[in-house]
């Protein structure tokens, strides 16, 4: 790998081949083993939960000079098996994780939840030890890695580990372009483009710490009059996360239909699925991560889950590019009115060590995401 970029599917089997990314396949079949390779993506691996969770007292981070495991001494309420379990709303676990990482100096790891996660409102953040921040390890490190996970919307029903809640990114070094890089890219990569996959001029594009994405009220070019969901705050209903497109829509969100004003405004407590105006497109080379939380743009979490993989939107036999994004919002303490394109969250990009073996959307990774334009809710549920 080329300093200061992000590592591709071909350069993570490398590191599993090398235990830098420890993946305990001895055990396996030979099916069980395809299938555990099948979670590395083009630029990430997903990290399955094992069997074993513990119930917390609240979040809770270990400090430089505490493992993990004595953090879940200290405050864990109890240990459970996971088989059957069901991951109650508004409550904390943790969760050890199956892939263990041995990494070097200048070496830097990064977790985000899963696509499929985030539109589940499930906030799944990354624990080391000795790391007194969520998300992210700097290397030397040699070890396990836990996930903390809450679901803030809906109880969760899981049968046993195994599954893949959140993915993990390895870089050597920075691989994010500042500003200036991006400038320069713009001019060969246009990255962005409308809702009709036409193209956006240069000059109508910001970046401000990476592209600057808007909010979506109008619904152009949907075909729908939903541009949004709200999850039910006080709904009973459960989700199998096992099941996929098993589960009404209607029994977990409510619908927000355009506004007439092009305006709505959030509320503190609810969870929100709404779209970016802008269609991304990632060619293979590229990467990239929403910024989470931006003081500029409001007192908004713009999403749980971040990574964009290259081939996002990127069709390279096709005259229209792009997919919107769909974003996971909460405000915080206050009620927020948002207008349509009105600046809603930043778009990091990442330069990649090499061009993927296979994009996001081609075929044979099965993407649930690939084709979107306007709103989509995840995978578990349907009409």
């Amino acid at each position: 790998m080329l300093p200061n970029t992000t590592a591709a599917d071909k350069d993570l089997l490398e590191l599993i081949n090398k235990n830098s990314i420890i993946i305990p396949i001895d055990s396996l079949n030979e099916a069980e083993r395809e299938k555990v390779i099948k979670n590395i993506q083009p630029s990430s691996i997903d990290l399955r939960i094992g069997n074993l969770i513990w119930l917390m007292k609240g979040a809770c981070r270990p400090m430089k000079n505490e493992t993990v495991s004595q953090l879940l001494h200290n405050n864990s309420v109890k240990e459970l098996e996971l088989d059957d379990f069901l991951l109650l709303r508004d409550r904390v676990y943790v969760v050890k994780l199956q892939e263990m990482v041995n990494i070097q100096e200048y070496a830097r790891i990064r977790t985000n939840a899963k696509s499929s996660s985030g539109r589940l409102d499930l906030q799944v953040r990354l624990l080391a030890d000795h790391t007194p921040h969520y998300d992210s390890v700097n290397g030397p490190y040699q070890g396990e890695l836990y996930a903390e996970i809450s679901s803030n919307s809906f109880d969760c029903f899981l049968t046993s580990g195994g599954v893949a809640f959140n993915q993990m990114r390895y870089s050597l070094g920075n691989s994010t372009m500042p500003d200036d890089e991006i400038r320069s890219v713009l001019k060969t990569y246009p990255f962005l483009y409308t809702k009709n996959g036409e193209r956006c001029e240069n000059g109508e594009i910001s970046i401000d710490g990476g592209l600057v994405l808007t909010l979506d009220l109008n619904g152009d070019h949907t075909n729908s009059e939903i541009i949004g969901y709200r999850a039910k705050r006080y709904g009973t209903s459960l989700v199998d996360i096992h099941k996929i497109a098993a589960h009404p829509i209607a029994d977990f969100f409510d619908p927000i239909e355009k506004p007439k004003n092009k305006e709505i405004t959030l509320e503190p407590g609810y969870f929100y699925l709404l779209s970016t105006n802008e269609a991304i497109s990632l060619p293979p080379g590229f990467a990239g991560e929403l910024a989470q939380f931006d003081s500029h743009l409001g007192h908004i979490t713009s999403h749980y889950a971040g990574f964009f993989d290259p081939g996002w939107g990127y069709f390279s036999r096709e005259e229209k590019q792009g997919n919107t994004a769909t974003l996971e919002i909460r405000v915080h303490n206050k009620l927020e009115t948002v207008r349509d394109g009105q600046p809603i969250s930043v778009l990091r990009l990442e330069r990649m060590a090499q061009n993927p073996m296979l994009i996001y959307g081609e075929k044979e990774r099965k993407s649930h995401y690939a084709r979107q334009i306007g709103v989509r809710y995840g995978k578990h549920f349907r009409e």
